[in-house]
């Protein structure tokens, strides 16, 4: 017998409650067998799927639990993958971004993620399928994917290379599991007419597929953003969109050479929102020109502002990176980032007025400390701050410190853990917001959530391709560790019927207000999630009829 499967066998038999106790007993047992180093979880999670081939032991969710590397990359219910696509001539002048000629323009090669896509040549059939594979030999199910694509403005690649990239996409996500796949063989700068046709066929079959892509998200700029590039983005199956928005301060984008204003991210949030597309804002703080002050009142201005409002956003503070003009302004003198204290305070700060509809995804961006030159160059930054918070008794409403995953809920009783419905209601330009949620009665923290929009008036799109409706559920998403298609896990929050309670929820608010139909801006991984409930497959949108 192997001693992986000796601390298996052993972490059955008196099954750890922690992290803590499992590393006792694996030391426990190694000790005994008088071997040199711990065994990694990955081949401590094969030697369990051993076990559990051979009949010796039987399934323990809990143990499986302790046994996934990285936890925290399934625990908002989706498995989360990063791809990059290749270098190519940026549109924007921004002095702050680096240029690294193996990258895309903004990105270095020794980001986690960079790194990986450099290696494998930015091919995107690669990406996926080795990141699928990673994720699994970690113990991560992927059948439920959230499909992140990075690289700068995408909207500014060549047509032919962006349906190819995600057709690849999808296409590794249908045929990763197989010997000898049968793979189309389009290339980037293959006719346009083909490549769609192909990846059409490719999102028919990962309705139903083992790794299902249900959320597609596409990395560009507010002036990238109109009636053409939404139908192009909604064909491509895309969902949600990080927009570099970066500042509120119109001087600030001038002097920085951003190359769009603020006025013009508004619109195009507004044209996101009333086509049902999640909305993710990237913001910068520290930047040339901007002091703490400023800053502060940039990012609370993006909550109180109608025109803005996004769902989610990133901060990522400006740091001074060689290769870029903003070095060049620091040796000369012309530029001093304020002080990374100065940048905790308002961030702390902030957090503290952040809406309950509202995700903080990021806090800091994953460049090597090596790069940076000036600014902040604390790596754990959300870390330090969310220390800090407790101690000042200071407490953040966003979604990502609410969601059930992250918060701790060992000691709380089943009469504090029971969902009790909230309903937020907001008002954006050019349309209404309904936040609804199932969180405890104190709303410390979040089971399930649905974002509901009523449009003030639908849009007509120019060519007609693309359909707008009156009302859209832009997002659906139940919290807690991800569980397989088709599966229940008592300890998880998924699959326990929340999702189908406020999609009801949404039906009966559109029918109140006289509307006739619901459409939801579903992953094509979804889709048949929105069938069982009677919605239909329409120009991309899963649509129901509300109204008899």
């Amino acid at each position: 017998m192997t001693l992986t499967e000796k601390i298996i066998l052993a972490a059955v038999k008196h099954l750890p409650k922690t992290e803590e106790q499992f590393n006792a007993l694996k030391r426990a047992v190694v000790l005994r067998a008088k071997e040199p180093a711990l065994p990694t979880k990955t081949n401590l999670l094969s030697a369990y799927h051993r076990l559990l081939a051979k009949k010796r032991i039987v399934r323990t969710p809990a143990l499986e639990k302790l046994l996934t590397r990285r936890a925290v990359r399934s625990l908002s219910g989706v498995a989360i993958v990063t791809s990059l696509v290749k270098p190519y001539p940026c549109p924007g002048e921004c002095v702050y971004c680096p240029l690294d000629e193996r990258m895309p323009k903004s990105y270095l090669s020794e980001e986690p993620a960079a790194m990986r896509a450099l290696t494998l040549k930015f091919d995107p059939y690669e990406q996926m399928a080795r990141r699928i594979e990673a994720l699994e030999n970690n113990g991560h199910p992927t059948d439920k994917i959230e499909f992140i694509l990075k690289g700068g403005t995408w909207n500014s690649y060549p047509l032919s290379y962006q349906y190819w990239f995600i057709l690849k996409t999808f296409e590794a996500c249908n045929t990763c599991d197989q010997k000898n796949p049968k793979l189309t063989k389009l290339t980037e700068t293959s006719p346009l007419a083909e490549l769609k046709k192909a990846l059409a066929r490719e999102q028919r079959k990962n309705e139903t597929a083992k790794h299902r892509i249900i959320g597609l998200t596409l990395e560009t700029r507010p002036d990238f953003i109109n009636y053409h590039t939404i139908w192009q983005m909604r064909e491509q199956g895309c969902t949600r969109l990080e927009v570099g928005v970066q500042h509120t301060d119109d001087k600030i984008m001038a002097l920085t050479k951003r190359g769009h204003t603020i006025e013009q991210a508004r619109e195009a949030t507004e044209l996101l929102r009333n086509y049902g597309f999640k909305v993710d804002f990237h913001l910068m703080p520290q930047l040339p020109g901007a002091t703490p002050k400023e800053d502060l009142q940039m990012m609370e201005s993006v909550f109180t502002d109608p025109g803005l409002k996004p769902d989610m956003i990133k901060i990522y503070p400006c740091s001074v990176v060689k290769d870029s003009e903003l070095y060049d302004w620091f040796v000369a003198g012309k530029h001093q980032a304020y002080p990374t204290r100065n940048l905790i305070d308002i961030i702390k700060t902030f957090k503290t007025h952040i809406p309950r509809y509202a995700r903080v995804s990021r806090l800091i961006r994953d460049i090597p400390g090596q790069y940076i030159e000036n600014g902040n160059m604390v790596t754990n930054l959300r870390q330090v701050i969310e220390m800090e918070m407790k101690r000042d008794s200071l407490v953040c409403k966003c979604l990502r410190c609410r969601e059930i995953g992250h918060v701790k809920t060992d000691d709380w009783t089943a009469k504090e853990l029971k969902p009790v419905l909230f309903i937020d209601k907001y008002d954006t330009r050019g349309g209404t917001e309904y936040f609804l949620s199932y969180e405890d009665k104190l709303r410390r923290v979040v089971f399930a959530f649905c974002r509901l929009r009523l449009v003030d008036k639908p849009i007509i799109h120019p060519n007609k391709k693309l359909n707008s409706y009156s009302a859209y559920i832009r997002e659906l998403h139940t919290y807690g560790q991800l569980v397989r298609i088709g599966k229940k896990h008592e300890a998880s929050s998924q699959h326990k019927g929340l999702g189908k309670k406020l999609v009801a929820l949404a039906e009966k608010i559109t029918k109140k207000h006289g509307l006739k139909k619901l459409a939801v801006i579903s992953g094509v991984g979804v889709r048949d999630y929105y069938r069982k409930w009677g919605y239909r497959l329409e120009k991309t949108y899963m649509v129901k009829n509300t109204q008899p």
